[in-house]
């Protein structure tokens, strides 16, 4: 067992333990939004597992922010791709094309149900984790030496730095990055997160770029920190945002996006888990 849980998971393997996030993708562009695990008593759970099976994830009903407001969110047919992506200790698993229906349990308590056809959930490299562009010169601490790294993006799996003179940071050894982030009474500072060294190459000028894994322990804020900033490049808000940059469009994308997440289920999705 000990085994599986290492290199696949099902659905129900999921607990409460998991860092969830639902990947949505709507007109060739993706927000990800962070995901709860049902907070249940043994009597809802019961009838969870007896209406519906083992083979699903019960959620806390989703939520997103969007221009300063948190607004609950459900799915549509018109959001093309739904994904689930698990994080624990263990590693990152992906299921694609997931199905999210909100149900309402006997106690009153309504929540969200991922079904999905893929039995075990792939295992994802964590640098394909939706990132932000920050190109934004920060301080990283090693062995009690400080360097200072422009960092090029971020995930809340990873991050990418450059040492314009070379590399002084050291490979596979932990380093702890200061993230900062400049707001309108100048620069503070986001929070320190562990990482490490994967892999590096060297440019033709000579600077190094690192590709680095953070602790998965951070994964769980900075999923929800960087779900906060897709929304503010999408919105075109918090403009002097070192690295968030408004995205020029003609069309009105993020009230589509929207409204495409807070509408209601279809009434033939509904009946389908509500019976």
């Amino acid at each position: 067992m000990e085994n599986k849980k290492l290199n696949e998971i099902t659905i129900s393997d999921i607990t409460k333990d998991y860092t969830l996030s639902i990947v949505a993708t709507l007109e060739s562009k993706t927000i990800e939004m962070p995901a709860e695990y049902a907070r249940l008593t043994m009597e809802e759970t019961s009838e969870i597992k007896k209406r519906f099976g083992e083979d699903i994830l019960p959620l806390e009903n989703i939520m997103t922010k969007i221009q300063e407001k948190m607004l609950e969110v459900s799915f549509k047919g018109h959001v093309s791709v739904l994904d689930l992506i698990a994080i624990s200790e263990d590693g990152v698993f992906k299921w694609a094309h997931v199905n999210v229906y909100r149900v309402k349990l006997a106690t009153g308590k309504e929540i969200n149900l991922l079904t999905s056809k893929q039995r075990f959930g792939e295992r994802f490299n964590r640098r394909r984790g939706v990132r932000i562009d920050l190109d934004k010169a920060m301080k990283i601490e090693q062995q009690g030496q400080t360097y200072t790294v422009v960092v090029r993006d971020l995930s809340y799996c990873g991050v990418s730095f450059v040492e314009p003179n070379g590399s002084q940071v050291q490979k596979n050894v932990p380093f702890s990055l200061y993230l900062t982030e400049d707001g309108d009474e100048g620069e503070k500072m986001v929070g320190t997160f562990t990482g490490k060294i994967l892999n590096q190459r060297t440019m033709d000028s000579g600077a190094v770029v690192s590709g680095c894994i953070l602790s998965a322990s951070h994964a769980s804020y900075l999923q929800r920190y960087i779900a906060i900033k897709q929304m503010e490049k999408l919105s075109g808000t918090r403009k002097g945002h070192a690295g968030v940059k408004k995205t020029a469009t003609g069309e009105d994308w993020q009230r589509k996006l929207a409204d495409a997440l807070e509408a209601s289920l279809d009434e033939i999705e509904s009946k389908k888990f509500n019976r």
